[in-house]
This record gives structure tokens, sequence and C-alpha cells, in this order.
């Protein structure tokens, strides 16, 4: 009997066919795993003149109004310890800054 992995509920292909086809392992896989880490380091701040930038210096959503992001998104680098309390620091001052 062949393995088989779940794509959706009630859908399953057998591991031979996703492991032969690319395309859908790939699908597969992006569509599939997660991770029970905390998640950073994934809306980079920059110059909103870059077009990788996804939030100016201020936390706020280049080309979108009144719109903020102020978690561990936009740390450049994952921090050494727990995502936390430098969380909570982006936030208050992301706040702050919103406050004007």
């Amino acid at each position: 009997m062949a393995a088989r992995l779940s794509e959706a509920p009630g859908d399953s292909r057998p591991l031979s066919e996703l492991l032969a086809d690319h395309a859908a392992l790939e699908r597969h896989v992006r569509d599939n795993v997660q991770s029970a880490w905390h998640p950073s380091c994934t809306c980079r701040m920059g110059d909103p003149a870059d077009a990788q930038t996804v939030v100016d210096p201020s936390g706020k959503v280049v080309g979108a109004d009144n719109l903020f992001v102020a978690d561990a998104s936009v740390m450049p680098e994952v921090s050494r310890t727990n995502t936390n309390i430098p969380t909570i620091m982006i936030a208050e001052r992301i706040a702050e800054m919103a406050r004007g």
C-alpha cells in the first residue's frame, strides 16, 4: 500500500505521484507545510521607493492608508531570544509613532 499525503480534506495523492511530479510536490509543500515556531522577518521595512519594501520605518504599509504592521514580521533577522519581548517593543514603538 502506497503512503498517502493529503492535499485537501478528502483528497489525497500517493506519495509516489508527488515525488514524480515536481510541480505537484512543490504545490503540496507550499499549501501544507507549517511551522510551530514564531514567524518573523517576512515584511521588509525600509525605503518606500524600494520595490521590496512592505512597510516604511514607521510601520505604515506602503500603498495603503492607515494600515500598520507592528509585529515580528518587520524584524530584519530572527532574534536570538524568544520573540515575545522584542515584538512587544516593536508594537509599542510603532503605536507611539502612529499616535503622532
